[in-house]
């Protein structure tokens, strides 16, 4: 099998000759960003430049996919008019202004087209690029965050909780209008030969929200969104590295695949609840194990997943979440190699 059928057959709960690895978002990104010769501001306003960084990341840590969405958390709520600064150094922009200030701002808020913003249209315009430049050689997965994340990052998580309980119309306003965009860019994803998509929903945590609001404000716009993605023939991946997250909920959602850090669940209690319902993701720790840890022991990890998870299909190794940015080489290496010898 190739990496892109290889990828595609894990989350579609098929048999594979070894468990995929998984790329999430700019990984390790010192050792992308000095082998493409770009910046990462440069990738943020040109799809070609995305593609070169894209690329580099799959010649530089040969993993099964390439991920045509930023980590930044923050490009669909510049999208919807909150204000962003890029840092000195080369790194992802910190928030300047939320987009919602006061309760008047929410009336201006509309629904945005990612292919009319300039900067949330890049990687859309990228995954048409790198479908082709790839040739089917690995799999095109993109990124997006939930709506109630996006409604989040126009407005900030303390005054989002607080106005969940003083003004809740407005919150759901917002959401609304979050569920709305997204529906829309999952119109697009198709069209740009995605063929999954990476939802970033850690707002589903016993850490934020109870499980009741994030039931009625989370999941409860989620659901559609992954059913239109569904409906679209796109596999979705819902990502959740918080502690205490809410996987039972998100599970609710029928995802094609749930994407977790180790460190934060019971693994074993995890996989026996949910193998065979969808792909399953375990997460090696990307905070201290990856990044701070030894190849061997990195090794010895996905070891323990994979005796965990057994021999049924629906397995995907991954880091818990996106590796930061001086990553040792060695040690993302060691997670792909550690998968090959896992060859059945």
């Amino acid at each position: 099998m190739n990496p892109r059928e290889r990828f595609l057959a894990a989350l579609d709960l098929a048999d594979v000759d070894r468990p995929p690895a998984f790329y999430q978002h700019l990984g390790g990104a010192r050792w992308v960003l000095q082998h493409s010769g770009t910046t990462m501001r440069e990738g943020f306003g040109s799809a070609e430049a995305f593609v070169r960084i894209c690329l580099s990341s799959r010649s530089v840590f040969g993993y099964d996919n390439v991920m045509a969405g930023w980590g930044d958390l923050l490009v669909e709520a510049h999208a919807h008019g909150t204000e962003w600064k890029f840092p000195e150094r080369d790194f992802y922009p910190r928030v300047a202004r939320f987009a919602v200030l006061e309760p008047s701002d929410v009336d201006r808020l509309e629904p945005v087209d990612p292919m009319d913003d300039e900067h949330w249209s890049v990687p859309l315009r990228a995954a048409s690029l790198l479908g082709e430049r790839l040739g089917g050689e690995a799999a095109v997965v993109g990124g997006i965050i939930s709506p109630f994340f996006m409604a989040a990052q126009m407005r900030g998580f303390e005054n989002l909780l607080m106005d969940a309980f003083t003004d809740r119309s407005m919150v759901e306003r917002m959401i609304e209008v979050a569920l709305r965009s997204s529906m829309m860019f999952a119109d697009h994803a198709v069209e740009a030969g995605m063929e999954a998509v990476f939802i970033d929903d850690s707002t589903a945590t016993g850490q934020l929200v109870s499980p009741e609001m994030a039931a009625d404000l989370d999941i409860a716009n989620l659901r559609p969104l992954i059913s239109r993605m569904r409906d679209n023939g796109i596999r979705t991946i819902v990502h959740n590295d918080a502690m205490t997250p809410y996987l039972d909920l998100q599970a609710s959602a029928s995802p094609t695949c749930l994407h977790f850090c180790n460190s934060y669940v019971d693994v074993a209690a995890t996989v026996e609840g949910m193998r065979g319902r969808m792909c399953l993701m375990p997460g090696i720790d990307h905070q201290e194990l990856m990044f701070r840890k030894t190849p061997e022991e990195i090794e010895a990890a996905v070891w323990s997943v994979s005796d965990i998870y057994g021999d049924a299909p629906g397995l995907i190794i991954a880091p818990g979440c996106e590796l930061p940015f001086k990553t040792p080489m060695e040690n993302i290496t060691r997670l792909r190699e550690a998968c090959e010898r896992l060859r059945r």
